[in-house]
């Protein structure tokens, strides 16, 4: 199903370009990596989605809805988390999302269980009468995905939302929107911290000066751009005798070597690297891994960067 399609969207502030005739297609399920350094236009992107600023020129479609004239179908089924928000302190947990559910015009009989099923969700339940005042900051950001589900969205644009969280509320934020990758939403989610979305996204688009250089799946960019790939192969028999075996194989070249695991670049293909390994068995090289290395959003990232340079 077919949740996004854009053409050709541009967004002008003045003279200046934020967002320069981006096209972006999207199917149900896509988790979304929009990666790229500040000032890249991501943030301008995610708000003209979200209908939050009206594109210059361009047209899309979310939902079914057109983007401009039907901005008010589509917030029923957005849901748009910004960099920086605010609560209402004073309001306890199960209140704040109370309020939400109340605004996003959530059926009056149904918001105490869905308030319920938020908590459990976001995995809040044991602070639901603390005020929103004396949650920390991951625990605030938990609360803004938690508002977003107040109305169940299709689509979910969430913009940097991890950013000055510390390491273990990283990781809670991550494990709700992997929940929510497995439900089958959608998620379009922006960060110039590539390391954050590392094993999140099944897509990435990278952006740089208010054009989306790249976009797909993640292995099928890496092998676009990677091309050959790089494997590591770790034995408990004599190294030495392994790598000189290495080096007759026509498809592999050894680049490094160190206590016992020798590293391999060669010609991008499943077939050839078990060649490679049945190869080195028979040979009676004691193999103990043989694991081919994924490349990162981060040498993704540099590598469209340096060859767009």
């Amino acid at each position: 199903m077919r949740i996004l399609q854009a053409d050709s969207i541009r967004k002008e502030f003045g003279t200046l370009v934020a967002v320069n005739n981006v096209d972006l297609s999207l199917e149900k399920g896509q988790v979304v990596g929009l990666i790229g350094p500040n000032g890249a236009g991501k943030t301008t992107l995610l708000r003209t989605l979200g209908t939050l600023l009206r594109p210059t020129s361009g047209s899309a479609r979310l939902l079914g809805y057109d983007l401009t004239t039907e901005y008010l179908d589509i917030r029923k089924h957005v849901g748009f988390l910004p960099d920086f928000f605010n609560l209402y302190g004073d309001l306890t947990l199960r209140e704040c999302l109370q309020f939400f559910a109340e605004a996003y015009d959530v059926q009056t009989s149904l918001i105490p269980k869905r308030v319920d099923e938020v908590l459990q969700y976001i995995e809040l339940q044991d602070q639901r009468d603390n005020f929103i005042r004396h949650l920390s900051r991951g625990m605030v950001q938990r609360v803004g995905v938690g508002i977003l589900l107040a109305h169940d969205p299709e689509l979910f644009l969430l913009d940097e939302p991890a950013s000055g969280l510390d390491p273990k509320a990283r990781i809670q934020l991550r494990n709700v929107l992997k929940k929510l990758s497995s439900e089958g939403k959608t998620i379009i989610i922006s960060s110039h911290i590539l390391t954050e979305l590392s094993g999140l996204c099944s897509h990435i688009a990278i952006m740089d000066k208010g054009s989306i250089e790249l976009f797909g799946a993640v292995d099928e960019i890496q092998r676009k751009i990677v091309g050959s790939g790089k494997v590591d192969i770790s034995v408990l028999s004599d190294c030495e005798e392994a790598v000189a075996l290495v080096r007759r194989f026509p498809a592999a070249e050894v680049i490094a070597v160190d206590q016992g695991t020798i590293t391999v670049e060669m010609a991008d293909g499943p077939r050839e690297r078990a060649k490679l390994n049945t190869y080195l068995v028979k040979e009676g090289v004691e193999v103990v891994s043989f694991a081919e290395r994924k490349a990162d959003l981060e040498d993704l990232f540099m590598r469209v960067s340096g060859r767009r340079e």
